[in-house]
């Protein structure tokens, strides 16, 4: 009986080892689906906002207030469109370092959409 196992490794190039890591890289494919799932999440939020709650509060009390709601909201649904455009720009070629950099970007900057919706959509809950 042994008291230790050696498992041989069949020898690979280096460049059979970073094809099998691009491969396999799920890392595009996860930056897609957050892509559409952002972007359509946005759109959606924004579009109920606008349809289902009226404004409220501060944006009531004039004319160009009540516009910039709405306004808001449209800028933000439309931001939602260009996060789901910029995934099939993305997905365009796949192996590009520059796409893939500037999709997280976007991503990252689409944060600040969905807190202004959040924001505004808690801010008509106070009725």
């Amino acid at each position: 009986m042994a008291d230790s196992v050696t498992i041989q490794m069949p020898a690979l190039s280096t460049e059979q080892i970073i094809g099998a890591a691009v491969a396999d890289d799920d890392g595009n494919k996860k930056l897609r689906r957050a892509l559409v799932g952002g972007g359509i999440g946005k759109i959606a939020a924004a579009m109920l906002l606008a349809l289902l709650r009226s404004p409220v509060g501060v944006f009531v009390r004039s004319t160009a207030l009540f516009c910039t709601y709405y306004g808001i909201l449209l800028a933000v649904a439309v931001f939602g469109a260009a996060e789901v455009g910029a995934r099939y720009w993305v997905s365009a070629a796949p192996t590009s370092c520059l796409r893939r950099c500037i999709g997280k970007r976007i991503l990252w900057a689409s944060v600040v959409p969905i807190v202004v919706v959040a924001g505004l959509g808690g801010f008509t809950m106070l009725k």
